[in-house]
């Protein structure tokens, strides 16, 4: 009875063995399958970690490239109402990209899209900077061309006005140069006889005419044809004779009006020439004793003067 007993003792201790060398083995298998499961979700872990880095780094990338545009926009200078209008859409436009990259900063789709559109401005936003410089450039060659025909103008100016000062000159050497003059005048009293004779008188009470002569001298500068001249006598107090005329018996001269005692149309051919005016008084008129003095004028410019005296 004893060696069976020991027999079946045996057989359990190899049957405890195998169980448990069944169990190290699943208990090894579990291990090596956890360790891989481990290191599988280890590297998933780490890809999903990587691809968040990623897409937050293309998200803050994204965003700053949207900033530096808008910053860029901002620095720029524009004259040009339409395209100044354009780039202000552009802004906009940047600003609601903004917006949505705060709105959809885990959504890789939406990020890679709002990337392309970014990529499409910063290509439109070279556009613009190429033209603003081309406008620019035009500008700056136009203010040259402004300034050149400004300094041009200036100087045609200058000379314009060197002309028209020189033509003022010429005009009041040839006005000057065209006055007549009147050289050797004399001025008398006159009485008229019986028998129509003029002769000369040095008293006032029988002075009926007063004769005035004088040489119109030759001028090759004024224009020929009908010339009026003036006389204005002035008596010892100081006052115009006037004449026997109906007329008002005025003229403008030297920048004034004032009477005249008498006129005479003459005809000048530029040649010298003998004039002789004479002044007659009305029968009421009574001259006074003293020293007469006698003016002639042209065109209103005083051409010879002279005196006489009346006892």
């Amino acid at each position: 009875m004893q060696p069976e007993i020991k027999y079946t003792m045996s057989e359990e201790n190899n049957k405890s063995k195998r169980k448990y060398l069944i169990i190290i083995v699943i208990l090894a298998v579990l291990t090596v399958v956890l360790g891989v499961m481990q290191f599988l979700n280890t590297t998933e872990i780490q890809e999903q970690e990587e691809t968040v880095s990623a897409l937050e780094y293309e998200q803050l990338q994204l965003q700053n490239d949207l900033q530096d545009m808008l910053i860029q926009y901002d620095t720029l200078t524009v004259k040009n109402d339409r395209l100044n209008a354009e780039i202000i859409g552009q802004q906009e436009q940047i600003k609601e990209m903004l917006k949505e990259i705060a709105k959809h900063k885990d959504d890789a789709y939406i990020i890679a899209k709002l990337k392309k559109e970014a990529a499409t401005l910063r290509d439109i936003m070279k556009g613009y900077l190429a033209t603003i410089d081309s406008l620019n450039t035009l500008n700056i060659d136009l203010q040259k061309d402004n300034q050149f025909l400004v300094e041009e103008l200036s100087e045609t100016k200058t000379r314009a006005q060197q002309l028209e000062s020189s033509k003022k000159s010429l005009e009041e050497i040839v006005a000057t140069g065209s006055v007549l003059k009147a050289d050797d005048m004399t001025a008398v009293g006159l009485r008229v006889r019986n028998n129509g004779k003029q002769v000369e008188v040095n008293r006032a009470k029988r002075t009926e005419l007063i004769r005035t002569c004088t040489k119109i001298a030759e001028n090759r500068i004024s224009e020929s044809g009908k010339k009026v001249i003036y006389l204005r006598i002035i008596s010892p107090d100081g006052v115009v004779l006037e004449g026997s005329d109906t007329e008002d018996n005025k003229f403008n001269f030297e920048g004034v009006s004032g009477k005249y005692s008498v006129k005479r149309s003459i005809d000048y051919n530029n040649e010298s020439m003998e004039v002789c005016i004479f002044y007659s008084m009305d029968e009421d008129i009574e001259l006074a004793s003293g020293k007469y003095i006698v003016e002639m004028y042209e065109s209103g410019m005083k051409i010879g003067t002279t005196s006489f005296d009346l006892k």
